[in-house]
């Protein structure tokens, strides 16, 4: 089974919080799912947002769900390189090959 799930068009400190919960409610509500988190709409994102991500593929693999990260902008493909975490935008990643990317 896919499921969609849109996160706020900020992923900031001020939304990031929200959009956890229902991401985790999600997950716990259904069995042998693939969750796609759809960043299309997300139009400013900055380094909670990209903890958020992080949160997002943990609280997947604690419900043993896939997360699939689609639609992320130029921006914040930019930006998660910079911090050095490309890899959580890597497609298509299961949420359990969570990996420490430091080398």
């Amino acid at each position: 089974m896919e499921i969609q799930f849109t996160p706020a068009a900020e992923l900031t400190f001020d939304t990031v919080q929200q959009d956890a919960v229902r991401l985790q409610k999600l997950a716990r509500a259904q069995d042998n799912a693939t969750i796609f988190c759809n960043l299309t709409n997300v139009n400013h994102c900055d380094s909670a947002g990209l903890a958020f991500l992080i949160e997002a593929k943990r609280i997947c693999k604690t419900f043993k769900k896939d997360l699939r990260i689609e639609g992320a902008s130029a921006a914040i493909h930019a930006l998660a390189e910079f911090c050095g975490v490309g890899w959580i935008l890597e497609s298509p990643v299961k949420a359990v090959e969570i990996k420490n990317d430091k080398q």
